[in-house]
């Protein structure tokens, strides 16, 4: 009987010497992965937040997709086909510009949602505030191209861009003089 015994203890040894080094393997593999990338953010906003992370930062208390939804469900639709559309694309694939004017200061931010979140940010600044941005970009991102191009640490990209490429973001004309920051995500280019 001791030499079963003995071989029981030898067995239960190694198996408890094989459970150590797999738990250590385990948890050695468990702390070199690698933290998600922290999202870009812009002026409270950041790229991939969804429309009620956007309400929130906007101070809404209804968030666009939610207003979208019940814009659909009204029977008052009759001469706003062109905003029920919209909406429609919102509800069904994701898509939506919103464009959002600053009362005081008249400069237009656009929003662009991709598959319910926002994917692209133009905010329109003023040729006196560039300086001051381009520190603050180059202290907060990789610098790409010398105060013009930034990348986030999840792959945004920061570009300055000249004004008038609001139009082929937004589809509108821009009223003011300034210069556009364009936030893109990784995904969206």
């Amino acid at each position: 009987m001791a030499p079963q015994v003995a071989m029981l203890r030898a067995q239960l040894k190694l198996l408890s010497v094989l459970g150590l080094v797999c738990a250590s393997l385990a948890s050695l593999s468990c702390s070199t992965n690698s933290k998600p990338a922290t999202p870009t953010v812009f002026m409270g906003h950041t790229i991939g937040e969804g429309s009620m992370g956007w309400a929130s930062v906007e101070n809404n208390n209804i968030d666009p997709l939610s207003n979208c939804q019940t814009i659909l469900r009204s029977p008052l639709l009759d001469g706003v086909q062109e905003l029920a559309q919209e909406c429609q694309n919102f509800v069904s694939d994701g898509n939506y510009l919103i464009i959002v004017q600053d009362a005081v200061t008249h400069r237009e931010r656009a929003y662009h949602f991709r598959k319910w979140k926002v994917a692209l940010m133009v905010t329109q600044l003023r040729h006196e505030d560039e300086n001051d941005l381009i520190i603050k970009l180059n202290s907060r991102f990789a610098v790409v191209e010398p105060g013009k191009k930034w990348l986030g640490s999840d792959g945004a990209s920061i570009e300055i861009s000249p004004n008038e490429d609001f139009k082929l973001f937004t589809g509108k004309t821009p009223k003011l003089d300034g210069f556009l920051v364009v936030i893109s995500s990784a995904d969206a280019r």
